[in-house]
């Protein structure tokens, strides 16, 4: 697996000539096409399935990338069929172990693609770019500044913790098990000091120079290629939604 903060900017470079608002709407979008899609048929999962790997194909994450994903997701939802066993199924059902394996493999796929599509807008944003893109969108001020500073502070939390197994590997990681399992209790002590004392220092240095904190409002230019890909990941939501209309008819 690669940290969070490999993933932004690590996708396609033509992805990133829409504009900044564009590619978080298409994936707000697309998102919310796997949430609600149904799953009751074997047309379902492939029209999800081609969902998701058209987007990561368009939005170019690399190899690397789709191989740590793939293995994290595993990692996440495989557990839920070992709970098979004690799932109670309708009686008419009858084939059991098929209606019971229908709930973790929904519950798994829909996860699936939740994880392979957030990363997959994640890699055709920059977190500059991403702060830009909350500002444009029709969303109250007060979200948009909470979701940049969940975003802001995952980056600087997985940095630091990545400082600090770099600072732990070069002064000696005993090579016991037990002596890493002592260690570990006081990892989160220094972790909390550093951030800290991080924190102290830089908001001394915008006292300083005299750093406001009002964003100052940005304006994008709209090209055909925005509008196009807008109204693809709507028609893709009106799709998946009339086909979740014609499953309960």
């Amino acid at each position: 697996m690669i940290s969070f903060l490999d993933f932004w900017g690590s996708g396609n470079v033509r992805m990133r000539r829409l504009a900044p608002s564009t590619r978080i709407a298409c994936g707000a979008v697309i998102f919310a096409s796997c949430l609600i899609s149904p799953m009751h048929k074997p047309l379902d999962v492939f029209f999800i399935g081609g969902a998701i790997i058209g987007w990561v194909l368009l939005c170019g994450v690399p190899w690397k990338s789709i191989a740590g994903l793939s293995l994290y997701a595993s990692l996440l939802f495989l557990p839920l069929f070992l709970l098979i066993p004690w799932m109670v199924t309708h009686p008419s059902t009858n084939n059991h172990w098929f209606a019971a394996a229908r709930v973790p493999l929904g519950i798994g796929i829909r996860g699936t693609a939740c994880i392979f599509i957030c990363a997959s807008t994640i890699a055709i944003l920059d977190l500059a770019e991403f702060d830009m893109g909350l500002r444009n969108l029709p969303i109250p001020r007060a979200i948009t500044m909470l979701i940049s500073q969940i975003v802001h502070q995952t980056a600087m939390l997985t940095n630091e913790s990545r400082r600090i197994s770099f600072a732990v590997k070069v002064r000696g990681l005993p090579s016991g098990y037990m002596a890493r399992l002592r260690i570990l209790p006081a990892l989160p002590t220094i972790w909390l000091l550093r951030i800290m004392n991080r924190a102290e220092r830089i908001a001394a240095a915008m006292e300083l120079r005299g750093f406001e904190i009002t964003p100052q409002a940005s304006c994008e230019s709209s090209s055909c290629r925005d509008v196009f890909a807008i109204a693809t990941a709507i028609l893709l939501l009106g799709t998946v939604i009339a086909i979740r209309w014609v499953d309960v008819i």
